[in-house]
């Protein structure tokens, strides 16, 4: 069984959910996308942000310069200057700060093209894009990228463009692999790992609800077990329990898990049948939820639509329940509309 249809297209607003970047100002328009492939989408959306970035101005930051002068420029090292005989010469070693464009958010976007310039599977048309768009960075430097040069990036709150660059030049970086024989980057769809889909569907959805739900509190919770133990006195041996979304609105509470699987229901004796595993641990965290008198729970399973779709609610033990999915393969307003409409229908009262 293949894994869950998500065209390019979607998985751009899937993305911008999921990182909680831009503005709905900023989205870049990919309705009319041309381009089938998860490289070519992520290049495209890349050289866009690129180019609405230098339209406004490269961010610049201060950078640290050390250099012998004939004159006074910052700092004077006294001592170095004194050891090297300066003075004599009528020189001083200096150390500045200088305003400069080669910030690291930069050099690592520049990077980022350049190692897309070399990537065998882009399309040609948005290869010379890139290769344009490098020799119009004059000034940055490339680096030697890795993981930690992402950790070590430090920007404003209020810079969510540059932080939505800095994710997708995270997403190429992440998908490249080195082939052992030829030494080369070879870019592998993400699509295709159900462990990082998984991931992306829960940010996705935390995110679209906090964005789209407004009069709801959204948050990731952690939950007690409602548990004693004279030998184990802290429970610390008990499985930590923390839901992918749960919904606080006056005395309603939602608690909802999302899941990304291949199929949408799994088989017991060649029967049909909800993920145990799923609905077993949706009902853990609804049995210890903290609550305040007169709090009403909900719980919620949400997959995306892989064979057949689900909208089926149950009143499991005194919980309404609801299990549902929704079809990524279709038109991004119609899926918008899909998750409204199914967050109405999910947090209402059981059929």
């Amino acid at each position: 069984m293949d894994a869950p249809a998500i065209p390019v297209r979607n998985l751009y607003y899937l993305l911008c959910y999921a990182w909680d970047c831009l503005e709905p100002g900023e989205l870049i328009d990919v309705s009319r996308l041309p381009y089938t492939e998860l490289v070519d989408l992520l290049a495209l959306a890349l050289c866009e942000g690129v180019r609405h970035m230098a339209r406004r101005g490269l961010d610049q930051g201060y950078q640290a310069h050390e250099a012998v002068l004939a004159g006074v420029r910052g700092r004077v090292d006294l001592l170095a200057s004194a050891r090297r005989f300066l003075p004599q010469h009528g020189q001083a070693l200096c150390r500045f700060d200088e305003l400069t464009v080669n910030t690291l958010p930069n050099q690592i976007i520049k990077t980022t093209l350049n190692r897309l310039s070399q990537e065998g599977t882009l399309d040609p048309h948005l290869r010379r894009q890139v290769e344009r768009l490098q020799r119009d960075l004059p000034g940055i430097a490339t680096m030697a990228l890795s993981r930690q040069s992402f950790q070590r990036v430090q920007l404003a709150a209020h810079n969510r463009f540059y932080r939505f660059l800095l994710h997708i030049c995270e997403a190429l970086h992440g998908a490249w692999l080195i082939d052992s024989e030829t030494g080369q980057y070879r870019f592998r769809d993400f699509r295709r790992d159900d462990r990082q889909m998984a991931k992306l569907f829960e940010r996705f959805l935390f995110h679209f609800l906090r964005i789209e739900l407004l009069d709801w509190q959204v948050k990731r919770q952690g939950i007690l077990w409602k548990a004693e133990s004279d030998s184990d006195p802290h429970l610390s041996l008990l499985p930590a329990m923390q839901t992918d979304i749960s919904l606080r609105r006056g005395g309603q509470l939602a608690i909802i898990d999302a899941k990304f699987y291949r199929q949408t229901l799994s088989r017991h004796f060649d029967t049909p049948k909800i993920h145990h595993d799923n609905l077993y641990q949706l009902m853990s965290y609804l049995h210890n939820a903290p609550r305040q008198d007169g709090d009403r729970l909900t719980g919620m399973l949400i997959y995306p639509r892989v064979d057949q779709s689900l909208r089926q609610r149950y009143l499991i033990q005194g919980y309404p329940v609801a299990v549902a999915t929704v079809d990524l393969d279709q038109p991004w307003q119609a899926i918008k509309q899909e998750l409204l409409e199914m967050m109405q229908w999910g947090l209402g009262n059981p059929a």
